[in-house]
């Protein structure tokens, strides 16, 4: 038991050393990010791969370090994504940030009453979400976007997205 506490003592601090690493990197662009890296990070990976493959046979699966190893073997491939793209982050903590707030709101949703209040709930909450993370004031999307909807068939709706849209130019005469 304190065996396996100091065990997961030593995992934590290999992970606190990855995300030192992102620290250090968070705001550059992404080529000198993957680059900043591909430097360091690697060599953490392959000595927690390691002394996870060593420890596995020697944990019960179910205990909760084994459960930890056995998934971190398991998912290597997908822990390690973020270092084949300096897109990516670490972790996904900014989309959970990010889409709490709608999330929440989808979820009280469902205590509206009726079926349909709570399905337009969530998509009032889904747009004033996307609007948000993209820095679109959520009501001058909602005016232009309802204004240009008549007579555009739903091939055309594309540039009318959250992601897609650009604010409609005044014209100077």
């Amino acid at each position: 038991m304190r065996e396996n506490l100091s065990l997961a003592v030593w995992f934590i601090s290999q992970i606190r050393g990855l995300y030192r690493i992102e620290d250090e990197i968070r705001g550059l662009p992404p080529a000198e990010r993957q680059t900043r890296r591909q430097e360091r990070a690697p060599a953490l990976w392959d000595v927690m791969k390691a002394k996870a493959q060593e420890l596995q046979p020697a944990l019960l699966p179910q205990s909760t370090l084994g459960k930890a190893l056995n998934y971190s073997l398991n998912e290597y491939d997908a822990l390690t994504g973020y270092l084949r793209d300096g897109r990516f982050e670490i972790d996904n903590n900014l989309v959970k940030d990010a889409i709490r707030p709608t999330a929440g709101g989808r979820k009280r949703g469902l205590f509206l009453g009726f079926p349909e209040a709570g399905w337009r709930s969530a998509v009032i909450y889904s747009m004033i979400g996307s609007c948000r993370r993209r820095g679109i004031n959520p009501q001058e999307y909602r005016t232009d976007v309802l204004g240009r909807l008549t007579g555009l068939k739903t091939h055309q709706l594309e540039p009318l997205l959250p992601c897609n849209w650009k604010p409609p130019t005044l014209n100077s005469s």
